[in-house]
């Protein structure tokens, strides 16, 4: 078999397992081929002696599509490809680190022109994608998302974007990367090697006369003022922090410098959410054929969103670092709940959580 038979098949296979990324592990004596399969790691290929030449012609073969430096395996490197094959079409991220046995890649798979998807069929109950769609209608103001990495912030995110773009808006976009292009605005990609960081970026947007913008990120202190500057003065804003709870955004805009009472007038909605696996209804959990011994057929979203009116309350309450170890309280209270869809959908929190 070919490098680009080898890749090719690999790519294929991680499409119809519904794979997010492809790890390619070096080690000692052996390289390892992985998959993320719903949020977890399954052995896919493993070879050791001579034939490891065909897992590092593949990382090779990936770097040169990706347009990367072949010579240089001292530093991480990161590119981005679309490929076609008998698997149809994807868009590939890859990313290199230099390690004592070797370059290691991981590929992320983009999915390509995804539909539209109501809030609802995000995983939203109908109360709370009411909620959102009276914030998203506004002209002005904040929406955080938060939540760990990979629940789907930037799905969301983009699922609120597609909502004002058929509303004839001049959309902008900041990330890092671009991972989903989109036809129906205007994307910026950060490149921190020539100074375009989040806050540069959107301080430009900002003179792009835009009506709705979505920085990728708050992750500092500069762009978290610009970003509220934005929604101070009549942009509708969209940006994600990575936070374990809803309440611990308030508290890091407060680090960032932001006054409390800036956070009252712009914050109009933080949304929390996460992934659950969903157990196969075949072996409940056990592990068949037909999930493929993984036990789980999927992940569901979940979602908790706290408005303005909570955000309020919340802040005419003294703030401690109590909110890094309280999800929910009566002064930050939730829209809507999940605990019968969770039942219905076989949603197995505990039982992944003992994994």
């Amino acid at each position: 078999m070919s490098t680009g038979e080898y890749v090719d098949e690999l790519i294929a296979l991680a499409i119809r397992l519904q794979a997010s990324d492809i790890h390619f592990d070096p080690f000692e004596e052996r390289f390892l081929v992985r998959l993320r399969i719903h949020g977890r790691l399954v052995d896919i290929d493993q070879i050791s002696g001579y034939e490891k030449w065909i897992h590092r012609q593949a990382v090779t073969r990936l770097k040169v599509l990706a347009k990367l430096s072949l010579v240089e395996t001292r530093r991480p490197q990161d590119g981005y490809l679309h490929m076609k094959g008998n698997f149809g079409s994807c868009d590939l991220r890859i990313s290199t680190l230099p390690t004592i046995q070797g370059e290691r890649a991981v590929v992320r798979l983009i999915p390509g022109e995804v539909p539209d998807q109501t809030y609802v069929a995000l995983g939203m109950t109908p109360l709370q994608a009411a909620q959102l769609q009276s914030v998203v209608n506004e002209n002005a103001g904040m929406i955080v998302v938060t939540g760990r990495v990979g629940v789907g912030k930037s799905t969301t995110l983009h699922a609120v974007l597609a909502d004002r773009s058929n509303c004839g808006n001049s959309i902008l976009t900041i990330e890092d990367p671009v991972e989903r292009r989109v036809s129906g605005y205007q994307q910026v990609e950060v490149d921190e090697r020539i100074g375009l960081t989040f806050a540069q970026g959107l301080r430009a947007a900002l003179r792009q006369d835009p009506d709705v913008l979505m920085v990728g990120e708050i992750r500092d202190e500069a762009t978290a003022k610009i970003a509220v500057r934005a929604a101070l003065t009549g942009h509708l804003l969209l940006s994600t922090m990575h936070a374990e709870l809803g309440p611990q955004v308030v508290y890091r805009l407060i680090e960032f410098g932001i006054p409390i009472e800036y956070i009252r007038q712009v914050l109009k909605l933080v949304i929390w959410q996460t992934l659950h696996p969903i157990d196969c209804t075949i072996c409940a959990g056990a592990g068949c054929s037909a999930c493929k011994t993984l036990g789980v057929t999927g992940r569901k979203a979940e979602f908790s969103l706290f408005p303005s009116e909570s955000i309020a309350d919340f802040l005419c309450q003294p703030i401690s670092h109590d909110v890094f170890k309280t999800p929910y309280t009566h002064e930050f209270s939730e829209i809507g709940g999940h605990a019968d869809a969770k039942e219905r959908s076989h949603v197995s929190r505990d039982r992944e959580l003992t994994r």
